[in-house]
């Protein structure tokens, strides 16, 4: 009986002197430095996760800014010009009036505010000159026709 109690007395010693991991290692499980490391590897991929996901959405919206940039970029040199606007409601109208006519204007944004509505362009300083002839000639458009030099750099 003796033996008994002595071995009680280890046993509970044992169990308040070492703790759970003890016990959980030698059966097998994680133990509490496991569960910490395993904690610490799972909040890092979560953050890889959140990072991947921001960089895309990053690299999206500057897509998106390029691709918007490059539709409103002045390909040509010369554009012939038919109004100038500070009304955008104008320029809509000047606008929707030219591709009624069948031509392909081109609405271009000053840095004083101004918006500029062209009906033709071209890289070529006598072929703009010509089609400015060619719309002095219409009946709809306004004298004070001109030609703008995208060089002149008084665009947006």
């Amino acid at each position: 009986m003796k033996i008994v109690r002595i071995f009680s007395l280890f046993l509970i010693a044992a169990t308040m002197l070492t703790s759970c991991d003890f016990f959980r290692s030698l059966v097998g499980k994680p133990t509490s430095k496991d569960i910490e490391r395993m904690r610490i590897e799972a909040q890092a991929k979560k953050q890889r996760e959140l990072d991947s996901i921001n960089k895309a959405k990053a690299d999206s919206l500057a897509l998106l800014a390029a691709m918007e940039a490059e539709k409103n970029a002045l390909k040509d040199r010369f554009y012939v010009v038919l109004g100038s606007f500070k009304v955008q409601g104008n320029a809509e109208k000047m606008y929707a009036f030219l591709e009624k006519n069948n031509y392909t204007p081109k609405a271009i944004k000053f840095k004083n505010g101004f918006e500029l509505v062209s009906a033709a362009s071209t890289n070529n300083l006598q072929e703009a000159l010509r089609i400015l002839d060619e719309l002095l000639e219409y009946e709809y458009c306004p004298e004070d026709v001109w030609v703008y030099d995208v060089k002149q750099g008084l665009h947006e």
